[in-house]
C-alpha cells in the first residue's frame, strides 16, 4: 500500500505540474483577479488550528497570475484518543495553481520531526522524521477592509504520509495509522492578507 501511495503522489505531481502549462480558462480579469496579481505577497492562517491541533502560518509568493509559492512554519500537536500525542515541529513547502477565477489546487510537503508521546507506555519516543504530504481543492474570496485587501480561502484537503519513521512511534500508533492511511477534513478556511 505504501508503495501505491508514493506511486499516487508522483502521479498526482506530475499533473500539478502539466496544469502549469496548461493555458488559462478564464481570460477576463474580474475585480478579484485584480486583488490577487496587485499583490506578490499573501499571509495566512487557519483560525480552525486549534481545533485540529495543526498550526501553520502561510507565505505566499504570487510568481505570475495563475502560480504562486508557499512556505510555513508548522506544528502538529494532534491527540490519539486512548494512543497519545504528536509533538512535531516542521515547514511545509508547496505550491498552487489557479485553474478558473479563486478556484485553484495546492499540492503541500510537510517534513517534520516528531516526539511521539505514548499515553499508554507513558513513554516519549525518540526523535523521528515523518514526510506528509496535502492535495487541497479551494476557492479564495478576496475583499477589502479600510483599503486593506483580504481574504477569506476556503479549502478542502487530502493527504497521507510518504515516510514515517518506524523506531519513533509506538505500536499502537502504527497499527492506527495502517488502518487509516489517507487523511482529510471537513472544508476549513484561512484568512489573509494581500501586500
Amino acid at each position: 500500500m505504501k508503495r501505491f501511495c508514493i506511486h499516487l503522489s508522483v502521479l498526482l505531481l506530475i499533473g500539478f505540474i502539466s496544469l502549469g502549462k496548461a493555458q488559462a480558462l478564464d481570460k477576463v480579469a474580474t475585480n478579484s483577479d485584480s486583488l490577487k496579481t496587485d499583490y506578490k505577497f499573501s499571509v495566512d492562517f487557519c483560525p480552525m488550528s486549534p481545533l485540529f491541533k495543526i498550526y501553520a502560518v502561510h507565505l505566499c509568493y504570487k510568481l505570475d497570475k495563475n502560480d504562486e509559492l508557499i512556505v510555513a512554519p508548522y506544528y502538529a500537536n494532534i491527540h490519539h484518543k486512548g494512543i497519545g500525542n504528536t509533538n512535531a515541529p516542521g515547514f511545509i513547502v508547496g505550491y498552487r495553481r489557479y485553474l478558473w477565477k479563486s478556484l485553484h489546487v495546492d499540492y503541500q510537503l510537510m517534513p517534520q520531526w516528531d516526539r511521539y508521546y505514548s499515553s499508554i507506555e507513558d513513554k516519549t519516543y525518540p526523535l523521528g522524521f515523518d514526510l506528509w504530504n496535502e492535495f487541497r481543492l479551494g476557492y479564495v474570496f478576496d475583499f477589502k477592509i479600510v483599503q486593506t485587501p483580504c481574504f477569506i480561502n476556503c479549502q478542502w484537503p487530502f493527504g497521507f504520509a510518504l515516510y514515517s519513521d518506524p523506531k519513533g512511534k509506538p505500536e499502537s500508533f502504527k497499527k492506527m495509522a495502517n488502518e487509516n492511511q489517507f487523511f482529510y477534513f471537513p472544508p476549513m478556511f484561512f484568512v489573509g492578507v494581500r501586500f
